[in-house]
């Protein structure tokens, strides 16, 4: 466990917007093209201050989850929401291979990832078994998608840079259940830690 310091930030729609992750990691046919272009809207608007008022505190949960997570090295990964690219150069010295997506132009042409598509996480853009690790930092969970893009052995790492007080935490247990029921019931397991305000999971089948 890394100590967190004071000051974590509050965001006023964090509990709003955990229920509709949470409502999305069970059932993805609650995503709608309206939920699509309001995520667009949002982060449009945001995209410009996104690493002034995130780039503090937004990595260490993820560079905690590479370095203790056992995570496999090399081979390809895939970003999910990666955003403006804040957390892109870590997953670069894990992997050879970083495909960066989002749904949001006005965030993903900040990225410097030489890799980047304008994608719904609902529908990835990528062929069955393609990812040694499918990386979803602070975004909605689309289980059936993130199993069906993972390579055996795979891994899908989880973090919420505010912990449970983050806008789109999802309990790890529920994140574990609903990848499993998305595999046909095969048995997943996970690794998990607190970090600084945040938190992490590195998930994987057996």
């Amino acid at each position: 466990m890394v100590p967190a310091s004071p000051g974590k930030p509050v965001r006023p729609e964090a509990h709003e917007v955990q229920r509709t992750s949470r409502t999305l990691a069970r059932d993805p046919s609650t995503w709608s093209p309206e939920a699509a272009h309001a995520a667009v809207r949002r982060y449009r608007e945001l995209a410009p201050h996104w690493n002034d008022e995130r780039g503090g505190y937004r990595p260490l949960p993820l560079a905690d989850a590479l370095a203790r997570g056992d995570v496999p090295r090399g081979g390809r990964c895939v970003e999910v929401g990666c955003g403006t690219g804040l957390l892109t150069p870590m997953l670069t010295e894990v992997w050879s291979e970083v495909v960066c997506l989002d749904l949001t132009w006005e965030m993903l042409r900040r990225s410097p990832a030489p890799w980047r598509m304008i994608a719904d996480a609902s529908r990835l853009p990528l062929p069955a078994g393609w990812a040694d690790a499918v990386v979803l930092a602070d975004v909605p969970l689309f289980a059936g998608e993130v199993v069906r893009v993972l390579a055996p052995g795979g891994v899908v790492v989880w973090s919420n840079a505010l912990g449970t007080e983050a806008p789109h935490h999802v309990p790890v247990e529920l994140v574990r259940s609903v990848l499993e029921r998305a595999d046909g019931g095969a048995s997943w397991s996970a690794v998990t830690s607190d970090a600084g305000w945040g938190l992490w999971a590195v998930l994987r089948r057996g």
